[in-house]
């Protein structure tokens, strides 16, 4: 159990490390007046005792006062401003009412918050008429042209992301979304560090990551069906969205180029494959020949297969697994429990996807079919058995392997 801090406490370490920054921060510039082009050692000797968060405080600082991008929070799908906490629904009436508050006030508004949110939609340079719409070149620009300190090489503590009123854009991998609610959960995908060891599950604040494993605990083996098709889901919330999308719900997801409406984002961008042309986003790993269709995906895959996070031990036969839940499944080949179990049969499995390929056998319906003759089966692995002892050598065997 971590032992959580008292508010007091918290308050009163931020209100320390906010007066250390700005001793920090009045020594930079001392230095520079000091010395318009000071050594490397003396710069180091002068920020040694710096963290990397405090150095990456600096840049967000540097960049907010001295540029025009719009710093900003949120509830949900509200934009507030982050100096008087105005209410705003338009980014853009958002971004001019940003301009009439001095920026020098943001490092006292903020003062080591986590989770920051920056606007990029303007960026341009507040001490001269230059022109800049790229974060990288504003850095080189305050730092050359304007002898602004920055450090290199830290990680950006803040999250940017490009408002507008239509459909909102993930910088990193261009997925659409239609509301900043969705746009901020997938982001925490590509800049999560707190993950869920069970499902992969990325967020960014901790405690949220609690809630979600929650729903983990004591619940392998609870399955909830749906009323109205009959499907099994692992839990209720995911029960709830089925039936709110598939059995109520209107269809929200507008596409981009026509007046089809969808149920949800994964319909939307098959129909924009499908129907529109466009090209399906494909990941590759560095590493190998695999291609994912999702960056997460790709980043489970690098874990799993290329890093060895392999933190899962099995106390029998000391072999290790990736996820908890692939332990779980493991353990039964060594107590030979069979908790899921057929209701129609009563035959019973040691894991839910035994089981249902197992229910399978109870379907009328012969889905899996010959394509060499006239043979249909109600489960995929008779088809395999089928296409081994009848047509042995055909490429339509590699196929199923």
């Amino acid at each position: 159990m971590v032992k959580r801090k008292a508010p007091d406490e918290t308050t009163k370490a931020k209100k320390e490390m906010l007066i250390k920054m700005k001793k920090m921060r009045e020594k930079l510039v001392k230095i520079q007046r000091r010395d318009p082009a000071p050594t490397a050692t003396s710069l180091a000797t002068s920020t040694k005792w710096m963290s990397a968060k405090m150095k990456a405080f600096h840049n967000i600082i540097t960049l907010v006062e001295n540029s025009y991008v719009c710093p900003f929070a949120t509830s949900f799908s509200n934009f507030f401003c982050i100096y008087c906490k105005e209410m705003f629904t338009d980014p853009d009436k958002l971004r001019q009412h940003t301009l009439s508050h001095d920026p020098k006030l943001y490092q006292d508004t903020v003062a080591y918050k986590k989770d920051l949110q920056i606007d990029i939609a303007r960026i341009d340079c507040r001490l001269c008429p230059e022109a800049i719409d790229n974060l990288d070149i504003f850095y080189k620009h305050v730092v050359s042209s304007h002898d602004k300190k920055l450090y290199p090489n830290i990680k950006n503590e803040f999250l940017k992301f490009h408002l507008n009123s239509g459909p909102l854009s993930c910088l990193e991998c261009e997925g659409k979304y239609t509301n900043f609610h969705a746009l901020k959960r997938h982001m925490a995908e590509h800049f999560g560090t707190c993950i869920c060891d069970i499902c992969g599950g990325h967020f960014f604040e901790e405690h949220k990551l609690i809630v979600h494993q929650k729903s983990h605990q004591d619940k392998s083996n609870i399955l909830y069906p749906c009323k109205e098709c009959g499907k099994l889901f692992k839990s209720k919330h995911g029960m709830y969205y089925h039936v709110s999308r598939a059995h109520n719900a209107e269809p929200t997801f507008h596409c981009y180029k026509c007046d089809e409406i969808l149920f949800s984002q994964t319909l939307r961008y098959r129909h924009m494959i499908e129907v529109h042309g466009e090209l399906a986003r494909k990941f590759p790993c560095d590493n190998c020949d695999k291609v994912y269709d999702t960056k997460k995906s790709l980043r489970e895959h690098n874990r799993k297969n290329h890093l060895k996070v392999l933190k899962h031990e099995c106390n029998v036969c000391e072999r290790k697994f990736y996820l908890p839940s692939a332990l779980k499944d493991h353990m039964a080949s060594h107590t030979g429990e069979r908790n899921f179990r057929c209701e129609y049969c009563g035959k019973s499995y040691p894991r839910l996807r035994a089981l249902r390929v197992h229910m399978q056998s109870h379907e009328t319906e012969k889905r899996y079919k010959c394509t060499l003759c006239s043979a249909s089966y109600t489960q995929s692995n008779n088809l395999k058995n089928h296409m081994k002892t009848k047509h042995q050598g055909s490429d339509y065997l590699d196929d199923l392997q």
